[in-house]
C-alpha cells in the first residue's frame, strides 16, 4: 500500500506526520510512504535523513499577509497544485493525508482534482485556515481534540474521527522504558519551548531564576532553549547557582519527560499530548500570537481537567509570580501526584494506530 503524507512548516505539523509514516511503514514491509513538503520549510532539514523519500513543492501563505504577497502566494499555490498533480500521478498513492501547514493545501487540492482518497489531520483545538477549507473536500477529518469539531462549519459529521495527536515511536519507547536506578533527589523541572525554542519563554525563565535562589539546592532544570538564547540562559542559571542543563534541542524528549517532576511548556498540540502520556503535572504558557489563540484552547484540555495550570505571558512579567507557582508545586507532592494522574488519563497513545487503521479500512472498501 502506498500513501502520501503532506505538511510542514513547524514541528507541530511535521512530527505527527513522521509518527504516522512510522506507523504505516511498521504495518507491512511492502508499504511505501512519500512525504511532500514545502521548499524552504523546516521539513526540508528535519526529514532529509528519514527512510522515505521527500518531495518539495511550492506553496503560498495567505492568512495575515499583505494583499500583494497574497497575489504572489496565489501564483505559488497554482504551481504547487500542478507539481502535486505530477507527483500523485507518478506515485499512484492509495491514500493522501494532509497534516497541516500551507503545503498541505496544493497536495489535497490535487488529490481532489484526481478523485484520490484523501484526508486531513488537525492537531490543534482550533483548525487553521488551510484545514478548515480542506475538510470540505476530504473523505476523513482526523482530530486531536474533539473541541475542534464545531469550527469546521458545514462539514459532514460522518467525516470526523477523534484520534489524538500521533507521537513518534522513539518517544513512546522512551516513556515506556524501565525507571532509572538512583533517581536524583533534586526536584527536576523540564522547560520546553517547542521544536525551535521560545524566546519569550526563555526570557521569562531568566527573570524567574533569581526568585528560585532560596530553593536552588533542591532544584535541577533541563531547558530546551533553541539556539539564540542558549548562552544567555546558561549564564543566568550559573550566576544564580541553579544546576541546569540548557540545550538548543532535546533529541530524547521521552527520557527527559520521564525524569521530570514538573514540566513548563508552551501548549502546542504535540506538547500537550506528550505531557499527558508522560503523566506529568505542568505549568503551561500558551504562545499568545498563535493563530486563533489555539494554544490557549489546547491548554484548556489539561487545565479544565485539573492536570495543569495555565498562565498568560502578560501576568508573569518580572518572574516573581511564576517562581511562586513553581515553589508551591514543589512543596505539594500530593497535588502534583493528582495532576499527574489526571494528565495520564487524558493521553491518547494509540493516535497513530487509529488513523492508520481508518486508512486501511478506506483502502479496503475501495478494493
Amino acid at each position: 500500500m502506498r500513501i502520501i503524507i503532506a505538511g510542514g512548516g513547524t514541528g507541530g505539523h511535521i512530527f505527527p506526520g513522521l509518527a504516522l509514516a512510522e506507523e504505516f511503514l511498521g504495518r507491512d514491509g511492502q508499504n511505501q510512504v512519500l512525504y511532500v513538503g514545502a521548499k524552504g520549510g523546516l521539513e526540508e532539514t528535519l526529514l532529509s535523513k528519514e527512510k522515505f523519500p521527500l518531495k518539495l513543492i511550492k506553496s503560498g501563505k495567505f492568512a495575515g499577509e499583505p494583499w500583494l504577497d497574497r497575489v504572489r502566494s496565489l501564483g505559488k499555490l497554482l504551481i504547487g497544485i500542478w507539481q502535486a498533480l505530477v507527483i500523485i500521478r507518478e506515485f499512484e498513492p492509495e491514500f493522501i493525508l494532509g497534516v497541516g501547514g500551507y503545503v498541505s493545501f496544493p497536495v489535497l487540492a490535487a488529490a481532489f482534482i484526481l478523485r484520490a482518497p484523501r484526508g486531513i489531520h488537525e492537531q490543534n483545538s482550533y483548525p487553521g485556515l488551510a484545514n478548515r477549507v480542506l475538510a470540505r473536500i476530504s473523505n476523513r477529518v482526523f482530530l486531536s481534540f474533539d473541541s475542534a469539531r464545531p469550527h469546521f462549519k458545514g462539514v459532514n459529521q460522518n467525516k470526523f474521527v477523534l484520534a489524538g495527536n500521533p507521537l513518534r515511536k522513539k518517544l513512546l519507547a522512551e516513556l515506556a522504558a524501565p525507571e532509572e536506578n538512583g533517581k536524583n533527589s533534586r526536584f527536576h523541572i523540564l522547560v520546553v519551548g517547542g521544536s525551535q525554542g521560545a524566546r519569550r519563554l526563555n526570557k521569562l525563565m531568566i527573570d524567574t531564576v533569581e526568585y528560585l535562589v532560596p530553593v536552588k539546592d533542591k532544584l535541577k532544570i533541563v531547558h530546551m532553549s533553541g539556539s539564540i538564547d542558549q548562552y544567555d540562559l546558561i549564564l543566568s542559571y550559573t550566576k544564580n547557582g541553579i544546576r541546569a542543563k540548557v540545550s538548543s534541542f532535546i533529541s530524547d524528549m521521552g527520557t527527559e519527560l520521564k525524569r521530570a517532576d514538573l514540566v513548563i511548556s508552551r501548549a502546542g498540540a504535540g506538547a500537550v499530548f506528550e505531557i499527558a502520556l508522560a503523566g506529568k503535572p505542568s505549568l503551561l504558557i500558551p504562545y499568545p500570537f498563535a493563530a486563533n489563540n489555539h494554544q490557549f484552547i489546547n491548554a484548556k484540555y489539561l487545565v479544565d481537567n485539573g492536570a495543569a495550570l495555565m498562565f498568560n505571558e502578560d501576568e508573569l512579567k518580572g518572574g516573581k509570580r511564576f517562581a511562586e507557582a513553581i515553589k508551591e508545586l514543589m512543596a505539594d507532592p500530593g497535588r502534583r501526584a493528582q495532576m499527574a494522574a489526571l494528565a495520564k488519563s487524558l493521553a491518547r497513545a494509540e493516535a497513530a494506530g487509529i488513523i492508520v487503521d481508518e486508512i486501511y479500512k478506506m483502502a479496503g472498501a475501495r478494493q
